[in-house]
Order: C-alpha cells, then sequence, then structure tokens
C-alpha cells in the first residue's frame, strides 16, 4: 500500500510540474496587449468597406496620412472603454494638422441595430466601419479585441497594439506625432 502512494505521489508531483512549465510557456508566448510593438514595416493589409452610412472608405485611399485602424465589438469592455481616448486623440491631431490623422474603427461582425445603438450613447467622430463577414478581420488577422494598427502616411504598417490602451495618453500622442511628421 505504501508503495501505491508513493507512485501515485510522484505521479502527483510530475503532473503539477508539467502543469506548471504548460502555464509559464503560454504566458510566456501570449503577446503583449496595450503596448505599440513595430513589426516589420510591410504594405498594410487591403481594407475596403462601408460605414453606417453607406459610405465606402478604402484604406488606400488615406494614403500620406496616418490611419489608426481599430477592430472592436460593442459587446467587448475593452473596446468600449477606449472609445473616448481614441476620440480625444482624434481631437488633438485634428488640432495639430486637420485630417492628417484618420481614425477608423473597424467593427467586428455585428449588425447595424447593435452599432447604432451604441453610437446614440458614445458619439464618435470617426467613421464606423462594418465588417458583419468578418473579411477584414481575417484579413488583418487581430487575433484579440480591441487591436489597433497604425499606418504611417506611406501605407505601411508600424505599429500594433493588442488589448485596450489609453489613446489619450503621452505614449499614443507622441507616436501618433512621429508618424505625422515622417517623410511618405
Amino acid at each position: 500500500m505504501r508503495e501505491l502512494a508513493e507512485r501515485v505521489g510522484r505521479g502527483a508531483r510530475l503532473l503539477l510540474i508539467l502543469g506548471l512549465a504548460w502555464v509559464a510557456a503560454s504566458h510566456a508566448a501570449a503577446p503583449a496587449t496595450g503596448k505599440f510593438l513595430a513589426p516589420p514595416a510591410t504594405d498594410a493589409p487591403p481594407l475596403e468597406l462601408r460605414d453606417m452610412a453607406g459610405k465606402l472608405h478604402r484604406l488606400s485611399d488615406y494614403r500620406g496620412k496616418v490611419v489608426l485602424v481599430n477592430f472592436w465589438a460593442t459587446w467587448c469592455e475593452p473596446c468600449r472603454d477606449e472609445m473616448p481616448s481614441l476620440r480625444t486623440l482624434k481631437q488633438r491631431m485634428d488640432g495639430i494638422r486637420k485630417d492628417a490623422f484618420i481614425v477608423l474603427a473597424v467593427n467586428y461582425a455585428e449588425n447595424e441595430i447593435t452599432i447604432g445603438a451604441f453610437l446614440q450613447q458614445q458619439a464618435l467622430d470617426f467613421p464606423v466601419l462594418l465588417d458583419p463577414f468578418s473579411q477584414v478581420w481575417r484579413a488583418w488577422k487581430p487575433g484579440l479585441l480591441p487591436a489597433s494598427f497604425l499606418i504611417g502616411r506611406d501605407g505601411k504598417l508600424r505599429y500594433r497594439v493588442l488589448g485596450e490602451l489609453d489613446w489619450a495618453g503621452p505614449e499614443a500622442e507622441r507616436v501618433v506625432r512621429a508618424l505625422m511628421q515622417a517623410k511618405p
């Protein structure tokens, strides 16, 4: 009986060690959230979507401007929480140079009624784009919500931010200002 107890004890310890190793590895492999990550400067994936009013927006139409593409959903609390800071950053950048910085809020697969109800509570001064079939989501592969991508004036992907960020904070303003001053 004692031998069986020792075997069970060794097996339990082994399982515990393996479990802890798996947890540590999964946390180490998890992407950093709420931070600016600078991937290699590559062309941004295509984006062509309609806004709530039916107007077509193409990322290529904004070449020469800094564009923040933000993936969000009304059911995502961090997404809702960062919307006011996105609006604040947009207003600050408009104060520096009107229309040099664009925010495109790409809604993840929700219907217009749900989005419209949210927009009645949260007035936004940037386009809310509809991606009802997640086509742009699949092309951009954000992985989680909210997820944001900063595109330089040259059309290249410059930064990505996974998770919520205070866009009205000094770091975000510094990054966007630098991109606005960079040559296209």
